[in-house]
């Protein structure tokens, strides 16, 4: 039987409210979720930006494009795709970031999504970074490269830390055992924050040999008071 034949016996449903939709959310449910406006080309924050992560720290990322605010509802959706093992909401939110990617995609290389430690993934079933690069790796047409890098274990969790400690936290968490010469890559992640993490996972990929044009991640967490005039 044909694929289309198939698809019209098990068509499939948006994630969010089980209506039909031609892949991932559907129309409806991906408009509800709330954009980044005018977001800076460089660091991913709304502008005018008033202290860009950039300038507190060496910067290996020449571009940040998330663009979703990690707000109610998409955040409901991410914390499922990450504690309650709903692993299909991979593939719907790897289809979201696709289609907003456009151009920027353009000479890229390689998707590398960032790594989590073995244990925690064993505990988890997967690494949510991974399922969410692998359906844009596919809808571009160009590799996933997960071998030969690794993340390190023993350093508590990101989300319990201010930027100042996230940066710290993360000191030779990552570890690229590949050459990765010439290659222009982008990192893929679910959500960013301080940008520390990516920014981290860079430094280590361009030791390797690798230019970092950007990093991607569906949603960014904001903090008007800080960013913002």
């Amino acid at each position: 039987m044909k694929f289309t034949s198939v698809a019209r016996l098990f068509p499939e449903v948006c994630p969010r409210c089980r209506g039909a939709t031609e892949r991932g959310f559907c129309g409806g449910c991906s408009a509800d979720f709330a954009v980044v406006p005018d977001p800076c080309a460089r660091c991913g924050l709304p502008r005018p930006v008033t202290r860009c992560p950039r300038l507190d720290n060496p910067w290996h990322v020449g571009a940040i494009v998330a663009p979703f605010r990690y707000c109610v509802p998409l955040h409901h959706h991410v914390h499922a795709l990450k504690f309650n093992r709903v692993r299909k909401l991979g593939r719907a939110f790897g289809l979201l970031l696709a289609e907003r990617l456009g151009s920027l995609c353009e000479g890229i290389d390689g998707l590398v999504p960032v790594p989590m430690h073995p244990e925690r993934v064993c505990r988890r079933g997967y690494n949510q970074a991974t399922e969410i690069a692998r359906s844009v790796a596919a809808e571009l047409s160009v590799p996933l490269m997960i071998r030969g890098v690794r993340r390190f274990g023993g350093a508590p969790p990101q989300t319990a830390l201010d930027a100042r400690h996230r940066l710290k936290n993360l000191e030779g968490a990552f570890a690229v055992e590949r050459s990765l010469q010439g290659l222009k890559l982008a990192i893929v992640d679910d959500v960013i924050t301080t940008g520390a993490t990516v920014n981290s996972l860079a430094r280590s990929l361009r030791a390797a040999g690798a230019e970092i044009p950007a990093a991607w991640a569906v949603a960014r967490t904001l903090s008007e008071k800080r960013n913002r005039g």
